[in-house]
């Protein structure tokens, strides 16, 4: 299993879904236009103020939205800051949509790597055509540089591959979606 970033918490979504988040990127989508105007640092310190309170003193990883803005909003007190905070409406009920790279780009064999970009590319834009997911989630991605490169173990020509489809996703993404949609991409 891979393990968590250390600044990032898996956010509970309704319905079950489970999602990792970057703590900078909630609290930053949280305060809005209120981020630009506050000092890099207090934000740095703002964010691990939240993790050490979520993880070391309440022992959580997993966490609702809910809670997670109320420990935030709790934070900027300490600080100073008495900002409200949006109700978590659009985000308890985003549509979280999962995507094995294998299962998209069918399971085949190593030597494919002529037709998988362009069968990625597709993919994507078909995707994020009729109805954008709020949050897109690949997955398997590890597995599927393996099997591509006919590796056993991971080594440095798996990880050049591993950052030239990511480069490749994020390009790809950031040309297909015109909203608020985000995207994780897990090993």
């Amino acid at each position: 299993m891979i393990q968590l970033n250390p600044d990032c918490v898996v956010l509970e979504l309704e319905g079950g879904n489970n999602l990792p988040c970057s703590v900078e990127l909630m609290t930053v989508e949280l305060l809005g236009e209120t981020s630009s105007w506050m000092d890099p640092e207090i934000l740095k310190n703002i964010n691990h103020g939240v993790i050490v309170y979520l993880r070391d003193e309440l022992g959580k990883q997993l966490v609702s939205f809910e809670e997670f803005a109320e420990v935030l909003k709790q934070v900027l007190k300490g600080f100073g800051f008495d900002l409200a905070l949006p109700q978590s409406e659009v985000v308890a009920s985003a549509r979280v949509e999962k995507k094995d790279i294998a299962d998209w780009l069918g399971r085949k064999d190593h030597g494919f790597e002529l037709m998988m970009f362009q069968c990625l590319r597709n993919e994507l834009s078909r995707t994020l055509a009729n109805e954008p997911p709020c949050v897109l989630w690949i997955h398997g991605l590890r597995a599927y540089v393996k099997n591509q490169l006919g590796a056993r173990r991971w080594s440095r020509k798996c990880q050049d591959l591993n950052d030239q489809l990511i480069e490749f996703i994020r390009e790809c993404f950031d040309r297909n979606v015109h909203s608020d949609c985000s995207l994780v991409v897990h090993a």
